[in-house]
């Protein structure tokens, strides 16, 4: 779409309470106008920036859902995932970059930009497909993940699910695609990696799945939850529901006991808001004990469907809602 207009660098607008991003060529010179709504808990305003190309490179697409000076974190068109990206003068962190060729371009363009000699880290929060698949356009990153990430078992079906993926929607990527090779193993919570002025603490997460971490970047006040706490999912209970329970309750304490000022889950929108915070801890907690309830007593909870149904996605979270019912009836047959 071909348009002539005039805009100031950082002009904003107020806009609805909703993620907004739009892209299209301004005019002959080939400007990208990037629309980057941000998170209704976050801000009011949608930001326009002016990035100017030359004619021999390509139009990189991507949303940003939220930025300070020092956290970054994309939106992927695909399931509203993040990919986020932490800068000090002492490091540059990189988790779950992810899904599409162009936007883990544009991550790797931003990371080039705010590459000043740091060291570069590649965090796994988890290690289901959609999270890993960008991997290797980061060579020069430290990899971190679980030791139950390092000893996953069907590492070649996970593999698989990416290969498929691209596959059948005829998606050629310039790295290649294989499971990751860790360099640093978190073993235990609070497991910290320390370079200079900067701390990263990490801790155990399973629930969601067997071999989940979340992070704490203490120089910032950030915590990187996996896909834990969203506000467009409720719990996908893949691995334990008393599992996930557990680390609703450690992501609890971390956010009161290290004065978390900013919340990014693995899917949807990040949060600065405490009570907003506090909301999703509560609303995981009740779904769970909901549901336990609803299989063990033999009865049908009309709250808990209006509770599933009430979210954007339903058709397909009724699925994982369904997943999860096999899921905590097969636990209570233990």
């Amino acid at each position: 779409m071909m348009m002539k207009m005039k805009l100031r660098k950082k002009e904003r607008i107020r806009t609805a309470p909703q993620y907004l991003f739009i892209s299209f060529s301004l005019d002959r010179k080939k400007e990208t106008l990037l629309v980057a709504g941000k998170s209704r808990k976050v801000s009011e305003y949608v930001y326009y920036t002016i990035i100017n190309i030359t004619a021999t490179e390509r139009v990189i697409q991507v949303s940003i859902q939220y930025e300070d000076n020092q956290i970054t974190v994309f939106q992927s068109a695909l399931l509203q995932t993040t990919s986020t990206v932490a800068v000090t003068k002492d490091i540059i962190l990189i988790v779950d970059p992810t899904w599409l060729p162009a936007e883990i371009e544009a991550i790797q363009q931003h990371v080039k930009e705010k590459d000043n000699g740091q060291r570069q880290y590649v965090l796994f929060t988890h290690s289901d497909f959609d999270h890993i698949l960008g991997w290797n356009a980061f060579p020069e990153a430290v990899t971190i993940a679980s030791r139950g990430f390092v000893a996953k078992s069907d590492k070649k079906e996970t593999i698989q699910e990416i290969q498929d993926f691209d596959d059948y929607y005829y998606i050629q990527r310039p790295y290649i695609i294989d499971y990751p090779d860790i360099d640093i193993i978190i073993d235990y919570d609070e497991q910290t990696i320390e370079c200079n002025n900067t701390s990263i603490m990490f801790y155990l997460a399973p629930g969601h799945q067997p071999d989940g971490v979340f992070a704490v970047i203490q120089e910032t006040n950030t915590l990187i939850a996996g896909d834990y706490l969203s506000d467009v999912e409720f719990p996908f209970i893949h691995h334990n529901s008393e599992a996930y329970e557990r680390t609703i309750d450690k992501l609890e304490n971390v956010i009161s006991e290290k004065n978390i000022h900013l919340l990014i889950p693995g899917h949807g929108h990040s949060t600065n808001d405490v009570k907003e915070m506090q909301d999703r801890i509560g609303d995981s907690r009740w779904y769970i004990q909901a549901l336990r309830d609803e299989i063990r007593q033999g009865v049908t909870y009309d709250v808990l469907q209006v509770f599933v149904d009430s979210f954007l996605f339903a058709r397909y979270l009724g699925e994982e809602h369904e997943h999860n019912k096999q899921q905590i009836q097969a636990e209570e047959k233990r």
